[in-house]
């Protein structure tokens, strides 16, 4: 399939000292934690994982790659190297250095609501559906293009914020998304109509962006969520 991001997976590179160094953690039995009895092997594999995050954000734009907020600056506190197909489970572990595999998200996304289960996967165990969009209820970071499902619209002017979620019609992965990572917790509209522009006006700019991307994007109407 067509990868709907850039740069594209296929353009990622590993130095030699970091190939191998993957290739020795994928042999143990806890690849992503794999520690060598040689630094110059640790430093490699610690630099391969730098390179993936680094990788994965700047597919996403430096945003989560489930509810998109920014995590530009954000630091390991708050951005998680993720695994798609969680590498705890025996069936996934092969996976743990696979690029299509991996993602950038937020530390609420992956640990909070994602996690180690495997729930959004239709078909668990056939390996040979693991590159198929549709064997993913939500929206797969690498296989799926977001904007296509759903759009994030953010404002801030200093304490005051509105964040509002946009679906288009018809998309079940845009519904499973908002829904299994209870994006409704991140909608807020904190800004006094008493001041400054008025936030019915806002909300018009914004709906009015969300028909247009609908309409580039090829997609039906959008609702707000």
């Amino acid at each position: 399939m067509p990868d709907p991001y850039l740069p594209a997976l296929e353009d990622f590179e590993l130095s030699e000292d970091e190939a191998t160094a993957i290739q020795s953690a994928l042999a143990s039995d806890d690849p992503w934690g794999w520690i060598s009895e040689n630094q110059h092997e640790n430093d490699a594999l610690k630099s391969a994982k730098a390179k993936i995050l680094g990788f994965h954000l700047s597919r996403h734009g430096g945003n989560c790659c489930y509810c998109r907020v920014n995590l530009n600056g954000a630091g390991p506190y708050m951005t998680d190297r993720e695994h798609i197909l969680p590498k705890g489970k025996p069936v996934y572990k092969p996976l743990s250095y696979t690029m299509w595999n991996l993602a950038a998200a937020c530390k609420r996304c992956n640990m909070q609501f994602k996690r180690s289960g495997d729930a959004f996967v239709v078909d668990p165990d056939d390996p040979s559906l693991f590159q198929d969009s549709a064997n993913y209820r939500f929206i797969h970071p690498n296989f799926d293009a977001y904007g296509e499902h759903l759009v994030r619209f953010q404002a801030q002017v200093d304490t005051k914020d509105i964040v509002i979620f946009s679906k288009a019609s018809g998309s079940a992965k845009a519904t499973y998304t908002y829904d299994f990572f209870a994006l409704h917790e991140l909608q807020v509209d904190s800004f006094d109509r008493g001041q400054g522009r008025q936030i019915e006006n806002l909300e018009t700019d914004l709906a009015a962006r969300v028909r247009e991307l609908a309409k580039q994007f090829g997609q039906g109407p959008r609702s707000r969520l």
